[in-house]
């Protein structure tokens, strides 16, 4: 059986707004894809790919938007991290926010994944396809590209520009309209996409966030709790997926996010018939599995998404729990 490649309902955060816009009914056509009305209030539903494809190339065809997924990115920025985006404003610089957001990713994004490097003085955020390239995802991977720029920009300012910006398809637009959302140099028919920018971008302090982001995330937090009132099981370990990526995820930083004191939660997951250690160690595995099972991503950097100190740590917990190594496990399923 092929893997499904799902990603969050996050990613098409500003779809509602774009949509009419350009004379459209966002409802009719996420119906006519299979989506809910309301999965823009719920950013963590999770979409199969190809049908968040259908769904961009429906509305590039319906609304004559060939440059859809531009514009959907233009709209986007760290708001589409969910309950992370408000931990990663506090990070510092933005090497350090987009190195916890390299990691988050690999957790909620399961169609692709971003690999962030320096090379000769440039930095290089290049991102990855998990899913067969038959999959007509030109408009998602412009999206896809795009919505990381934005992100950059929310981050550390509106001024940064990259050097250049690569894609490994051919324009859907005019290049024009390229130069004009991104602010520099576009190629296209390169061997990767990605974008590219001085190396000295990483030193950038990050923007503080203003009230009205700081209510967006709060409120965010206790959505997806509510979601799951009165199961306490449930949302621990939904919160621990939420923080793994931003190593935020330990029994005091969980017990903070739900307002209760640590002991207290520790006494209620006992009554709940588990354990905090329980429910990290299953998100963790659950989560590797996939990985190891339907992408290509380096063991190195699943080990530090889920947390673990190194390499080491991870293929010992995870031996102990499948009784083989990580990538002995990849090439069994394989």
């Amino acid at each position: 059986m092929k893997p499904i490649y799902e990603i969050r309902s996050g990613s098409l955060a500003g779809f509602n707004l774009l949509v009419p816009q350009l004379g459209g009914d966002p409802s009719a056509l996420l119906a006519r894809v299979g989506l809910p009305a309301d999965c823009m209030r719920r950013p963590d539903i999770l979409v199969p790919i190809a049908t968040l494809t259908e769904l961009l190339n429906l509305c590039a065809r319906e609304l004559h938007c060939s440059d859809f997924g531009l514009r959907l990115a233009s709209m986007q920025g760290v708001r589409m991290l969910g309950a992370l985006g408000k931990l990663l404003l506090h990070s510092g610089d933005l090497g350090s926010a987009l190195a916890v957001t390299q990691r988050y990713m690999v957790l909620h994004n399961q169609a692709d994944h971003w690999r962030i490097r320096t090379e000769g003085g440039e930095l290089v955020a290049q991102r990855f396809d998990h899913f067969e390239t038959p999959l007509l995802a030109q408009q998602y991977r412009e999206l896809a590209v795009g919505a990381g720029y934005r992100l950059i920009q929310d981050l550390a300012g509106a001024d940064i520009r990259p050097r250049r910006v690569c894609f490994r398809e051919g324009p859907l637009s005019s290049p024009e309209r390229y130069r004009e959302f991104f602010k520099g140099e576009v190629q296209f028919g390169q061997e990767r996409d990605c974008l590219v920018f001085d190396a000295d971008t990483l030193q950038r302090p990050l923007c503080k966030p203003g009230a009205s982001l700081n209510l967006y995330f709060d409120e965010f937090t206790r959505q997806l709790l509510g979601e799951h009132e009165g199961d306490i099981a449930q949302q621990v370990r939904i919160l621990i997926l939420q923080t793994l990526g931003a190593q935020q995820h330990g029994l005091s930083q969980i017990a903070e996010l739900i307002h209760i004191p640590a002991r207290t939660l520790q006494r209620r997951l006992r009554e709940a018939g588990t354990s905090f250690k329980q429910l990290l160690q299953d998100a963790r595995m659950e989560t590797a599995r996939w990985h190891l099972r339907a992408s290509s991503i380096d063991i190195n950097l699943l080990s530090a998404s889920l947390g673990y100190t190194d390499i080491s740590a991870f293929s010992k917990a995870f031996r102990a729990v499948h009784g083989s190594s990580p990538l002995q496990w990849r090439k069994q399923q394989r």
